[in-house]
């Protein structure tokens, strides 16, 4: 009979560590470790009810991991919402981090961090984010509105100044037609005095 030993089985512990210790309506921060390779900051993808919103590197210096002796210490991270939420407003958030090579943790609010939110009123965030982007959507249309009025002006202004030659040139036209008639017509009566003097002439010279 052979002996065999048992083989204990290591428990490994997650590569990436960390929570989300403030989440607000204008921002949200916590930290996050690779603890496989702690000379490397991690990389934080935060979603606001389900839309992307931005990234942040894990690299801001922390007093309490310092303390607690928890690497450099340099594994914060914070991000800030723009627009932010109204004062008051619940919302849903989920920060995923990232190693350098495709590693992926959801970070967990810490305790205190966030309350979850009623549906009604994470619809009504979604509204205000949408408002946000209308707010946007309208700015860009008041330019483009603004560039076509302008246009609008110069083409305006250029049918004036072609109008107003083509006036100009239709006056030139016709004032030698008018010193033309008069110049006729001062033939004409000349060579009628003519004919007038020599019909007199030969009356009298019967």
């Amino acid at each position: 009979m052979t002996d065999q030993t048992p083989i204990s089985q290591a428990v490994r512990e997650p590569r990436l560590y960390g929570v989300v210790d403030v989440l607000r309506s204008d921002r949200v921060a916590g930290w996050v470790i690779d603890r496989t390779d702690p000379g490397r900051c991690a990389i934080v993808e935060v979603r606001r009810e389900g839309r992307l919103a931005g990234t942040a590197a894990a690299n801001r210096p922390r007093k309490d991991l310092e303390r607690q002796a928890v690497g450099t210490g340099a594994y914060g991270f914070a991000f800030a919402f723009d627009p932010p939420l109204e004062e008051g407003m619940e919302f849903t958030v989920a920060v995923t981090a990232r190693t350098h090579d495709g590693v992926e943790l959801t970070l967990q609010p810490a305790a205190g961090a966030a309350k979850a939110a009623p549906a009604e009123k994470r619809a009504l965030g979604r509204i205000l984010a949408e408002l946000a982007h209308l707010r946007t959507d309208i700015g860009a249309l008041r330019q483009d509105l603004a560039l076509a009025e302008e246009r609008r002006a110069d083409a305006h202004e250029r049918m004036e100044r072609v109008q107003l030659r083509l006036e100009r040139g239709i006056s030139a036209t016709d004032a030698p037609q008018a010193r033309s008639s008069w110049w006729l017509a001062g033939v004409a009566v000349t060579g009628a005095a003519i004919a007038v003097g020599s019909v007199a002439v030969g009356l009298f010279s019967l």
